[in-house]
């Protein structure tokens, strides 16, 4: 005899969570720790044109809109990085009665895995470049401009390069960093 409610049973679909996920479960099952809430890291830029700095995120960095409420506001992200695009305003105004400006020095990172195929892509779509490649001691970087003239940081590894994984813990102190200077007087 059949089970009556075997018709109603959806097929099983074998499913691969992320590793990282994966793992923390099952230390979490195991008691080992509880499971850690992970702050995404944020970057906020100034833009004076959001129609087209969130065209340039999304369509030539991929990043994801994630709200744009206002034409004032837009929040995108790309992987577990959050980007916040503010045009500046009343809420931003600093002590003096200055407002932020666009296209500082400060800039986020990218990791890319051809820079110059990267490169080459964003040039056919029209980004403006201030520098060219230049070779580092572990990566190769170029910066592009957003439509503001904010930065952005397109790196590409080179053999050598070191990035902490998840769950690696730093192994040193400063104090005990290899060619850092002993007694620096802007020691804080």
């Amino acid at each position: 005899m059949t089970d009556p409610l075997e018709r109603l049973r959806l097929p099983i679909v074998p499913i691969e969570p992320r590793p990282e996920f994966a793992s923390a479960l099952r230390r979490r099952i195991q008691g080992a720790e509880a499971l850690a809430v992970r702050e995404p890291p944020t970057v906020r830029y100034f833009v004076d044109d959001l129609d087209a700095a969130v065209a340039f995120y999304r369509d030539l960095l991929g990043f994801e809109e994630e709200l744009w409420p206002s034409p004032a506001f837009a929040m995108l992200y790309r992987g577990d990085l959050r980007l916040l695009l503010s045009v500046p305003g009343e809420p931003h105004v600093l002590p003096g009665g200055t407002l932020p400006r666009p296209g500082g020095s400060n800039r986020m990172a990218l990791r890319v895995d051809d820079l110059a195929a990267a490169v080459g892509a964003l040039r056919r779509q029209g980004a403006r470049f201030r520098t060219e490649i230049v070779a580092g001691v572990a990566v190769n970087t170029i910066l592009v401009e957003d439509p503001a003239g904010n930065l952005v940081e397109l790196f590409e590894p080179r053999p050598g390069y070191h990035e902490r994984g998840a769950g690696d813990r730093p192994t040193r102190t400063r104090d005990d960093a290899p060619n850092r200077p002993r007694g620096d007087p802007n020691d804080h």
